[in-house]
């Protein structure tokens, strides 16, 4: 195995103990490549409370961090439906695959991309139930969008977390009721 890592556009060389532990990890991950990275987190996540437990460290608490936030991604991805292919929103809307991809390119859909293939998806609930892009959306991005720090993932928490200023309710809820107003207003302060 190399003792170099390609991280960033420059290499890394580790040391040959913690070169032997990163082969270690590498050889169990290959292993069970079937799993998508978010799973693999999660087990990690297991693997690191079984072994370290009370003893965390400050650098430990960093992983379990990263891999709460895994866990995190995982759950807003597979709420409300899960998601979709840029192929199934192509087929759902009625247009190419190619216009599905410059709405997402130009902010008027929500997706995020796969860490293995890089491929969109598209989270089911930004559609109603007639096929259509959920009503007011479009306008909601405008205001997410000017937020250049604001990635994807903060976005879909956008809408699916509950707000105070919203009555305890979540900006995916009041697009679904109409209440295209008060999104807006939650959207403004969200960025700000």
């Amino acid at each position: 195995m190399p003792t170099t890592l390609e991280k960033r556009g420059g290499k890394v060389k580790l040391p040959p103990k913690e070169q032997a532990v990163v082969d270690e990890f590498t050889g169990v991950i290959r292993k069970h490549r079937d799993q998508d990275s978010i799973t693999l987190a999660r087990l990690m996540n297991f693997a690191f409370d079984l072994s370290i437990g009370a003893r965390e460290s400050r650098r430990n608490k960093l992983a379990l961090a990263v891999v709460r936030g895994l866990e995190a991604r995982q759950h807003l991805a597979e709420a409300e439906g899960g998601s979709l292919s840029s192929e199934e929103v192509a087929r759902l809307l009625q247009i190419s695959k190619t216009a599905v991809l410059k709405r997402l390119e130009t902010g008027r859909l929500l997706a995020w991309r796969e860490e293995r293939l890089h491929a969109a998806r598209f989270p089911r609930w930004q559609f109603d139930e007639h096929g259509r892009v959920l009503a007011g959306l479009e306008e909601v991005l405008e205001i997410l969008n000017r937020d250049e720090r604001l990635d994807a993932w903060g976005k879909i928490l956008f809408f699916l977390q509950t707000k105070a200023s919203l009555g305890e309710k979540r900006p995916l809820d009041l697009l679904r009721e109409g209440n295209l107003k008060d999104v807006c207003l939650a959207a403004q302060a969200y960025v700000e």
